[in-house]
């Protein structure tokens, strides 16, 4: 993994900026897709976006596509990820609050209520992903830091755990089976006997290989879903109705950009490539499957944008969401029950925000 640096436009995100989590976490969070060459533009500070497309560069299919979307701000947070609620009336965050406590938090939907803590301090440690369960009954955090010994990584190496959080009280408890895998990126999916899973990214307890796993959200033995080559650094994972499993890889490409693969019936293959990502990766499905959103960085803008990537053509096409200097994208969730969105920026409104995305 790349070198932890605590300046956050060459970070991998906050958590490189935060050396304590980083540690515990193994880096994870410096192992961000490399810029390419290109300028940096500075620029004001974004309020509200408004429903902007314009057509991404081509690559799995070139360029194209309509997907205009309204871009909200939430609430400013120093976080890492962000689900929507099934009904999309509130967003839930992993990130640190003012006193450097990491933790998950909540918004509303609407806006302009601040955050309000559910669960904060030990058992977390670097709490990198968040999903919700379909029934919003409870939601499920990746920390691949906690349960470590020491914060480095000869004091870590079998770290890492799945917790599950009890709503509205906010219990935590972790979820048996996902310790010591470093857990990052997550999406919980219900299965055809209507048992929930949890399909999240990580190591494998054996060999170390990072891989994508399956869990009983009620607590079992993890199974692999794809291990090894080609995947390096898989984070953020999305899952088709049909079973079908995409996974952001930050450092699969030789060029250092992230390449998303599809996982289906055991066999991995790129489905896109050439993107400039944050960590964790950000992506989700749209509720029918036909499109995947990724949160990713324009270059030459120096801002985020969502890309859209249709599922059956590979046509792309990209929406804006914020100001120039906005480019430290973090991870993206849909509601389950509503094409809405939440994602974060790890630099909007100069400390991070929460931000959602709607038709």
């Amino acid at each position: 993994m790349t070198e932890a640096r605590g300046d956050f436009r060459r970070s991998a995100g906050v958590l490189c900026a935060v050396a304590s989590l980083s540690a515990a976490a193994g880096n994870p969070g410096c192992s961000r897709a490399e810029d390419a060459p290109g300028r940096t533009i500075a620029g004001s500070a974004a309020g509200t976006v408004g429903a902007t497309t314009t057509s991404g560069a081509g690559g799995g299919g070139g360029a194209g596509g309509d997907a205009p979307y309204a871009i909200s701000t939430l609430a400013p947070a120093i976080a890492f990820d962000a689900t929507p609620d099934a009904g999309a009336a509130y967003v839930y965050f992993t990130g640190i609050d003012a006193d450097g406590r990491a933790g998950v938090f909540r918004t509303s939907a609407r806006g302009g209520a601040g955050s309000t803590e559910i669960a904060v301090g030990p058992p977390f440690v670097a709490p990198l992903g968040i999903a919700a369960s379909a029934d919003g009954g409870r939601l499920f955090v990746a920390d691949p830091g906690a349960g470590s010994a020491a914060l480095d990584d000869a004091g870590a190496l079998d770290a890492g755990a799945l917790f599950a959080i009890d709503m509205p009280g906010g219990a935590v408890a972790p979820v048996r089976g996902g310790e010591g895998m470093r857990a990052r990126g997550l999406e919980i999916v219900r299965g055809a006997d209507g048992e929930e899973r949890i399909v999240f990214s990580g190591r494998d307890r054996e060999g170390g290989q990072p891989g994508v796993f399956a869990l009983p959200a009620r607590g079992g033995e993890a199974s692999a879903i794809a291990t090894g080559s080609p995947l390096v650094d898989p984070s953020g994972v999305a899952v088709a109705g049909g079973g079908a499993v995409f996974v952001c890889d930050t450092l699969a490409s030789p060029d250092r950009t992230a390449t998303i693969f599809r996982i289906e019936d055991g066999f991995v293959s790129a489905f896109a490539t050439g993107l400039h990502v944050g960590y964790p990766c950000g992506l989700a499905l749209t509720r029918d499957d036909a499109a995947l959103l990724v949160l990713a960085r324009d270059v030459a803008r120096g801002a985020d944008e969502v890309v859209r990537i249709e599922v059956a053509s590979g046509a792309r096409s990209a929406t804006p969401t914020g100001a120039p200097g906005h480019d430290e994208p973090g991870g993206l969730h849909r509601a389950k029950g509503a094409d809405v969105f939440a994602f974060v920026d790890h630099r909007a409104q100069e400390q991070g925000s929460v931000f959602l995305l709607g038709p």
